[in-house]
């Protein structure tokens, strides 16, 4: 019973905090929001190119994130497939912007092609996985299939005594 309630103050306290984490970045969200808008007014674009598309990049970031909260409340989890997603297009993203030095976007290209075989594999594994899980469940319905008459047998053993039992 203590263990059930450390469970669930656990899971309360998690909640809270993942619903202030998830004001705080949509607070963040809207302020990159604002501030893009503001830049919509200036007549120098040109010189600010850089910064604005790494606010872009940043504001869309902050949209994923507040998306992965609402995740976690309606589903009560957040799958490590979006956590990958996430991952490859804020590398995709950070190359976008930072394209100046060579030996970096060699790093973060590498990074990339890693981060989508680690995905590739995981969705393999997910899948492979599920198949031996069912592949148990086919091979009993095949068998039933193939012996009509185990089920009968299966049910009148439970009422044959066993010679060591004593009535």
């Amino acid at each position: 019973m203590n263990n059930k309630h450390l469970e669930k103050s656990y899971n309360v306290v998690l909640g809270i905090g993942m619903l202030v984490l998830g004001i705080i970045m949509f607070g963040f969200f809207l302020k990159d929001v604002w501030q893009l808008a503001q830049l919509l007014w200036q007549v120098n674009l040109t010189d600010n190119f850089y910064n604005i598309t790494r606010l872009i990049l940043e504001t869309f970031l902050f949209f994923e994130f507040v998306v992965l909260t609402q995740e976690y409340f309606l589903k009560n989890h957040i799958s490590l497939e979006n956590f990958m997603y996430i991952g490859i297009t804020a590398m995709l993203r950070n190359l976008l912007v930072y394209h100046d030095d060579t030996l970096g976007i060699l790093i973060q290209s590498v990074a990339i092609g890693l981060m989508i075989l680690v995905l590739i594999v995981y969705r393999w594994s997910l899948r492979y996985l599920a198949d031996l899980e069912h592949q148990e469940e086919r091979t009993e319905f095949i068998f039933a299939e193939e012996h009509p008459n185990t089920e009968s047998i299966k049910n009148n053993h439970s009422v044959i005594d066993t010679p060591n039992e004593k009535k």
